[in-house]
């Protein structure tokens, strides 16, 4: 069974909250396990902003006021799947951005912050939960910004093996 997110994948250049993006975010059974209760929750949806621009961005969070930032392009042609396992991401550092955290320590590598495996436990768990298999959660952990060998030491540390490894 294909699970199916409404994304909202039409929105030109600007800032708009999360429901406008992510129309049943609020329905994620994930965000129970992100956030500590409804009300923060609803601080989120109340709170957040998205800012979608046409730049060649991904998505990350703002350190500064926890605003998302999406591109375009990414919010145009990305798979379901992605955007859906992206925003969960971003959330998780959103929650960390709430409790006063350095989403960038740049003293850390990126796959060594405690920020990010943080956030990658919790995306790689609800991508085995909706059916995602270890080697489309290898290709998943592959981000631009990462060495080849980063990339390895990533998928190691959060137990995901690349099914041309397996022996």
């Amino acid at each position: 069974m294909k699970i199916t997110y409404r994304i909202n994948r039409g929105l030109k250049p600007g800032q708009y909250r999360l429901p406008d993006v992510f129309p049943d975010i609020r329905t994620y059974d994930i965000l129970s396990v992100i956030f500590t209760d409804a009300k923060e929750i609803s601080d989120v949806m109340a709170n957040i902003k998205v800012a979608v621009v046409d730049e060649p961005n991904e998505m990350f969070v703002n350190n500064d006021d926890g605003t998302i930032t999406i591109g375009l392009a990414h919010l145009g042609s990305s798979s379901d799947e992605v955007l859906y396992l992206d925003i969960v991401h971003e959330l998780c550092h959103v929650k960390q951005h709430f409790q006063g955290r350095d989403l960038y320590d740049g003293r850390t590598a990126y796959v060594d912050r405690e920020t990010e495996i943080e956030a990658y436990q919790i995306t790689v768990r609800e991508a085995r939960r909706i059916g995602l298999r270890d080697h489309a959660i290898f290709d998943y952990l592959r981000v631009p910004w990462i060495t080849p060998e980063e990339h390895k030491r990533l998928a190691r540390r959060l137990n995901v093996i690349n099914g041309m490894e397996r022996g």
